[in-house]
């Protein structure tokens, strides 16, 4: 079982890596790949080769955001999770929801509050809330805020996630550090289903 520390580097880290790609991203690739693999107990992914950050942009758009024929896997919640697929149904709503209810505001480059990055910032920050209130010794707190993680978990992120995951897996031309992502996030998604009781 994870520390919350370390929860907390696992949901930064896929924020991070399902987010569009940048020059600090290819920068720490290797390393947070790594990082991860280790604390999920995993085989440590190699990129044959690193790729630069022009071709990891054209590999997340052509996964992620536009291709012909269409996108393989949408990081979008409401895909999985509406009718018909759905964009901005009413789970994208409750998703929203969730974030002002901690007196967040959801402005994220445009993207829809159920982005999979944005998701993952959100168990972060909540996680984050947890180690506050532990750390002034207020389990009340600590406890709501555990709730909060299952709550969100359990109702908008578990139902579609490993969905998600097996679609990057499925897709023959998706770039290695996705690959190597999604099976991660598949692995990391189970112990937390097993630490919040969800079965």
């Amino acid at each position: 079982m994870f520390e919350n520390h370390q929860r907390q580097d696992l949901y930064r880290f896929f924020a991070r890596i399902f987010s569009y790609p940048d020059g600090s991203l290819i920068e720490d690739l290797s390393t947070e790949l790594a990082a991860t693999a280790d604390l999920l107990s995993v085989s440590v992914p190699q990129l044959n080769p690193s790729p630069d950050l022009v071709e990891l942009q054209v590999a997340y758009t052509e996964l992620f955001i536009s291709r012909l024929g269409g996108v393989p896997a949408p990081p979008y919640g409401s895909v999985y999770l509406e009718e018909a697929g759905q964009l901005m149904g009413q789970t994208t709503q409750c998703v929203l929801r969730a974030y002002e209810g901690e007196g967040l505001n959801h402005e994220v480059g445009g993207e829809p509050p159920d982005f999979i990055a944005t998701e993952m910032e959100f168990l972060y920050f909540l996680v984050g809330q947890e180690i506050d209130a532990l750390s002034g010794n207020d389990l009340e707190l600590a406890r709501a805020a555990r709730q909060k993680q299952i709550d969100f978990c359990h109702t908008l992120l578990q139902p579609w996630i490993k969905q998600f995951s097996l679609r990057v897996l499925q897709t023959e031309s998706a770039a290695e550090p996705y690959r190597w992502s999604a099976e991660m996030l598949i692995e990391f998604c189970r112990h937390e289903e097993e630490l919040y009781g969800v079965d």
